[in-house]
Order: C-alpha cells, then structure tokens, then sequence
C-alpha cells in the first residue's frame, strides 16, 4: 500500500479493528485480521500500537466522551427535574439502543480484563471515570435547576452508573427496549426525589436569623 503518515495508519487501524469486533468478537479480533480488514501487511501492526491489548484499551475509552456529549446536551431547563433527567438518561440509552453491537464489544473488553493484568489499569480508570462523567452530568442538572442533591452526588452517581450498566447489559440479553426505558423513567423520578431546593433553603435561613433575604 502507499506510504502514509503514522496517525493516519492509527486510525485506519482502529477503524479496521471495529469492523472486525462487531463482526467476530474480541477472540476473533486478532492483528492478523484486523491488519488484513485495514489493507495493511501485518508488521505494520507494532509501528503503531505496543500490543493488541493497547488497541483495544483506547477502543473502549472512546465511548465514554460520546455518552457524556449526548447526556451533557440534554441537560435543558424545560419541563419537570424528572424529564431534565429523563432526558440525561435517554441520550445515552439512544447509543445503547442504536449500537448494542458496540457495547457489547466494551463488555468483552471489560470482562477480559479481569484475566488480563495488561488490560486490568485501563478498565479500572474507564470504571473510575464513568461516576465522574455523570457526576459532571448531575452537577450540571442542579446549576440548570437551581436546586442542590440532598445527598453525596457521587454517591447519586455510583447508582445511576450501576443502573446503567446493568440495564445494558440485560438489553444486550433480552432487547427489550420497552423494559429498559420504563426502568430509566423510574430511574428518573427516584433520582429527582433528592433534590433540595437551593434558593428556599437560603431563605428560610435568612428569616431564623432575623436577617433580610436579598
């Protein structure tokens, strides 16, 4: 093939390497193939990446920035807390609905870590940075708001991360899409249960002290 630039080869490797594991699994996946998917003698694999364990690390970060993009522009004033977080959920349950094959590709990169010291760091950040992607996400519900969790949002956090995994993971079983939304609307109605309002709080603070509320 043409002698190309070493970022362009990256990304057509990485291109080639999402092909093959929608098509074959992370078993079937090997750089032979995906070398072989990309138009690429196979030496040309280790120009670009360490190992395959590197490829397929950065391949499952690069979900993370597009559900937190999609969640993040839900995040609007209209309507009830309920639908504003509602609406945070259903962004990221759309790429679930519209790519299972994508997820479920992240899943058998996430259990194969588990018997992979090479792959083990990476998806201890990636789990790491999902409570802090919604944590951002939630933060951002209450500045819209005006209003402040009356619990850790961290905390509020792991759950909404726990609940996500979980429903995604038995979509890829069952597809039942109906299931999984009425799962995210009560998801919603729980979370919007904690809120505080910000403003009120203040005020009723300001009439005990005897002082005047601005």
């Amino acid at each position: 093939m043409p002698r190309i630039a070493a970022a362009e080869r990256r990304a057509l490797l990485l291109d080639a390497a999402w092909r093959v594991l929608l098509d074959h699994g992370v078993a079937g996946a090997t750089t032979r193939a995906i070398c072989a998917e990309a138009g690429m003698p196979q030496g040309s694999f280790h120009y670009c990446f360490d190992s395959r364990n590197e490829l397929l690390t950065e391949l499952a970060a690069d979900l993370l920035p597009r559900e937190l993009s999609a969640a993040a522009a839900a995040v609007v004033r209209g309507g009830s807390l309920v639908d504003t977080v509602h609406r945070a959920l259903l962004a990221y349950w759309e790429l679930v609905e519209s790519e299972p094959q994508v997820h479920q590709v992240v899943y058998e990169i996430t259990a194969m870590s588990l018997r992979e010291p090479a792959l083990a760091d990476p998806a201890k950040v990636r789990y790491a940075a999902y409570p802090l992607a919604v944590t951002g996400v939630l933060e951002e519900i209450a500045a819209v708001r005006g209003i402040a969790w009356d619990r850790p949002v961290d905390v509020l956090a792991r759950q909404v991360v726990a609940l996500l995994d979980g429903l995604t993971l038995q979509f890829l079983i069952d597809a039942d899409a109906e299931g999984a939304r009425a799962a995210l609307r009560a998801c919603a109605e729980d979370i919007a249960r904690h809120r505080r309002r910000v403003r009120y709080a203040a005020a009723r603070a300001t009439v005990r002290d005897g002082s005047v509320a601005p």
